[in-house]
């Protein structure tokens, strides 16, 4: 199992996966730690998953975003001016 911890994902095997500069969505530098063991093949795998549970974990916690409106304020009175 992946958990998520701020900018690190840690895998239950004691792989963490840590994002140095940029985000889950579009990495730039990642810092890998507790490779032992792996090899490639299968460490690149497990990166990839790593950052898939990343990005799915942290959309799934985003509050919704409010939308900017009116803070309740009447609508002003529309004024009608009559001839004679």
């Amino acid at each position: 199992m992946w958990s998520v911890n701020g900018r690190q994902v840690e895998h239950e095997s004691g792989l963490v996966i840590e994002i140095v500069d940029g985000n889950f969505n579009d990495p730039m530098d990642l810092s890998i730690k507790g490779d032992k063991g792996f090899s490639a093949p299968e460490l690149a795998l497990m990166i990839r998953e790593g950052i898939d549970y990343a990005v799915k974990s942290t959309a799934a916690s985003k509050s919704s975003v409010r939308k900017k409106g009116s803070v309740n304020k009447p609508k002003r009175p529309i004024l009608k001016l009559k001839r004679d």
